[in-house]
This record gives structure tokens, C-alpha cells and sequence, in this order.
């Protein structure tokens, strides 16, 4: 045991998550700040895996106590041999060091979409993760969860899904759908339901309405995949006449793709639409294509008074900086997200800077009634609305729950 500062030394491994989606680094980041001030008593150092390591570590480099550990490509091949010998589930190996996971002291499994049960087979590799911190004596814990589907497994697959959850020494999950969702399924674990990592990153906010000069808009490839190729022209459609009309717009990509993977990346959406725009109204538009993470994006994203978003966490990025966010749904979450935050939480007081809508459904006289409506609001609040989660947060039986968890 190594002791700095009189703490001891300990190390926190994160399962894999993909560090070019923007929302995905904001977990890491809420999570290492939950993680530093639920565990004081310990000097954390923190492992996140990459098969973009150099790329990950300059986005990362602000965080003097993130290891980058690459993925080895020589593991596919074992981990391949492990599948094809049936022996997957018992000799699980990760896809970066065996050696760094089990020098750790702590597994969290961040982000719970990977327990959505898509297509009826169970997230086995994610699932290994557990199984090999359980085989090494690390303790698991889960963090920004959402859970759901487990019926289209079979009766001894969920059996066995059911054992693995059971085995998390803390399950929080983001939303009380999934906290009850849990219990239907007969989950021993303890369960607490505690906001997204973002609102760890950014406890509190000042919330600035007033007037909309420049709009920020996102839309994600799995809107159009969705919707369908025309939502394209309605969104050409919608930034035109809001040029004509005196705006003007920064295209903000949150998600991007190192291999040029035009299902994921952003930009080949927002390029789309650029391109369609009329060429006299494209110099109102600025391009934001730098892919270099959550520091450059939240700085984009300072700029604009109002985003217009697909991705779920460019519209909580926003709303954390305190800016008018029109939420734009591809699924449950986003409407899930912003009903919890203008219902049971101290965003309630801003919630005429809000709005909903399903992606293929926007139009342009719900921008301006959104526009309106944030307009209003800061004639009513010109120094601004101050929102404090912290105390809400503090509240939580998180706190006790995580004093149990012995490292």
C-alpha cells in the first residue's frame, strides 16, 4: 500500500467507454468527481481503457491522476479462442491489461444503456468485467445506470443477469423508472437513485435567460436513422429562416468518430445540413469540427444562448452552463431527463428556458415560442437565476451507502 499525502494510495479501474462521444467523457469526469468525494479517506488514481490512447490522453491531460491504458490487439485472438472453446463467461480477459484490473482496488461500471436488452442475448463482456473483479476480490459498483428490457431474455439468462447485479456492492441509477424497474426483478443490491454524472461535474449553476442572439444546434446520425433522411431538409428548412430572421448558429458536434464511422460522428449530419443551407446564409453559421473533447465543446457551447440538441448529454452540457435547451428526443431519455429536472429539482424555476419535442417533429414557431418564452424570463430575472443541486444531492443516502464500500 503506497501512502500520499497520509491517504492510501488506490486505484479505480472504469469499464470501457468511448471517449470521442463527448457524453461518455463527462461520465468519466462526474463519476472521478462523485468517486473523490465519496471515498476522502483515499488517494484515488483512476484507469480508463482506449484503442485511441494518445488522442484520449491529451483530452484527459487536465487530470494529472487518469492512466490512459491501451487496448492490445493481440487479446482479440484469446478472447476469441475463450468464445469459441465456450469458456467466455468463466475465463473472461478485458481487452487492455489483465495486470492494471487486477492491481485495482475499485471496478465501476459507468453507464447503464449497455444493460438494455436489445437483441435477447446477455451483455456478456460487460458482465465479465464484474466477474473478473469478483474472481480478484475488487469490489464493483455501478454508477449512472438505466436499465430496461430484460424480458426479451430467457427465464435462466435473466437468472443469471439478476446473480451479476446482485454481486455490485452500489447500483445508482440515473431515474426512479429504473430503481423500480430493479425491484420487479427481485434485485438485492442496494439501489439509489442519484442524478446524472453530469450534475456531479456541475452541482450548481447560474442560469443567464435573456436575449437570443446565437443558437447552437446538435443532431445526431441515430435521429436520422430513426426519422429518416428528410429530417435533413427540415432542419435546413428551420436554420434558414431562422438566418433570415437575424440569428445565427454554431453547429456542435458531441459525438465523434476516430474511423470515420458516419453512423456515430456528428458532423457528417451538421455538414449535411450546412451544405444544404443557401450559400448567402452559410456565413451565419460556424462549423465547431474540433474533435478534441469536453473542454473545447463545453467552451463552444459557452458561446450560444440557446442549443437546439439531440445528443442527451450536449443538451445536459448546456443546461449545466446555464443555457436555453430545446431537448430534441430520439428516445425516452431526453424527455425523461428534462421532466425530472423541471419537476424535482431547482431547474424548475428556469423551466420556460426549456422545451421538448420528438426530433422530426420541431418547427420553427416552436423555436420561437421557446426564444419567447427564454426572452420573457430574463426580462424577469435580469441578474440571472441561481440553481444549487448541491443541497439535493447532499441529501442523498449515497453518501452512506458508499462509506461501506471498503477498498
Amino acid at each position: 500500500m503506497t501512502i500520499t499525502s497520509g491517504k492510501p494510495k488506490k486505484t479505480v479501474i472504469f469499464s470501457y467507454l468511448q471517449l470521442s462521444n463527448v457524453g461518455c467523457e463527462i461520465i468519466i469526469r462526474g463519476t472521478i468527481r462523485f468517486l473523490e468525494r465519496a471515498l476522502p479517506g483515499y488517494d484515488l488514481r483512476f484507469i480508463v481503457s482506449s484503442y485511441t490512447p494518445e488522442r484520449d490522453r491529451e483530452i484527459m491531460a487536465d487530470l494529472p491522476h487518469v492512466e490512459v491504458i491501451p487496448m492490445l490487439s493481440w487479446k482479440r485472438y484469446l478472447r476469441a479462442i475463450l468464445r469459441q472453446t465456450k469458456r467466455f463467461d468463466r475465463y473472461w480477459s478485458p481487452r487492455f491489461s489483465s495486470g492494471a484490473f487486477a492491481r485495482s482496488n475499485l471496478f465501476v461500471s459507468v453507464g447503464g444503456d449497455i444493460y438494455t436488452i436489445f437483441d435477447g442475448r446477455l451483455p456478456d463482456d460487460w458482465m465479465g468485467h464484474e466477474a473478473f473483479a469478483t474472481r480478484h476480490r475488487i469490489p464493483s459498483i455501478m454508477f449512472g445506470a438505466n436499465m430496461e428490457k430484460f424480458e426479451l431474455l430467457s427465464a435462466a439468462d435473466r437468472k443469471l443477469l439478476v446473480a451479476h447485479l446482485d454481486r455490485f456492492r452500489l447500483l445508482a441509477v440515473r431515474d426512479r423508472k429504473t430503481e423500480s424497474y430493479l425491484s420487479t426483478h427481485g434485485i438485492t443490491a442496494p439501489v439509489v437513485v442519484y442524478p446524472d454524472p453530469v450534475f456531479s461535474l456541475r452541482p450548481n449553476t447560474l442560469v443567464r435567460p435573456g436575449k437570443i442572439r446565437r443558437i447552437g444546434l446538435n443532431l445526431s446520425p441515430l435521429a436520422v436513422e430513426k426519422f429518416g433522411a428528410g429530417i435533413v431538409d427540415t432542419y435546413v428548412g428551420i436554420v434558414s429562416e431562422l438566418i433570415r430572421a437575424g440569428y445565427a448558429f454554431d453547429f456542435i458536434p458531441h459525438v465523434y468518430s476516430s474511423d470515420g464511422d458516419a453512423g456515430l460522428d456528428d458532423r457528417g449530419v451538421l455538414h449535411q445540413i450546412y451544405a444544404k443551407v443557401d450559400t448567402a446564409l452559410q456565413g451565419s453559421i460556424r462549423l465547431r469540427d474540433e474533435a478534441l473533447g469536453f473542454n473545447k465543446v463545453s467552451a463552444a457551447l459557452s458561446e450560444v444562448d440557446l442549443l437546439i440538441a439531440a445528443r442527451m448529454h450536449c443538451c445536459l452540457n448546456a443546461l449545466t452552463l446555464g443555457k436555453a435547451v430545446y431537448f430534441l428526443e430520439y428516445s425516452i431519455k431526453a424527455k425523461a431527463m428534462l421532466d425530472w429536472a423541471t419537476t424535482e429539482t431547482p431547474y424548475v424555476v428556469a423551466r420556460d428556458a426549456y422545451a421538448t419535442v420528438p426530433a422530426n417533429a420541431l418547427t420553427l414557431a416552436g423555436v420561437q415560442e421557446l426564444i419567447d418564452r427564454t426572452e420573457a424570463l430574463g426580462a424577469l430575472h435580469p441578474e440571472g437565476i441561481e440553481v444549487k443541486l448541491e443541497p439535493q444531492l447532499d441529501a442523498s443516502p449515497i453518501w452512506g451507502l458508499m462509506q461501506q464500500v471498503r477498498l
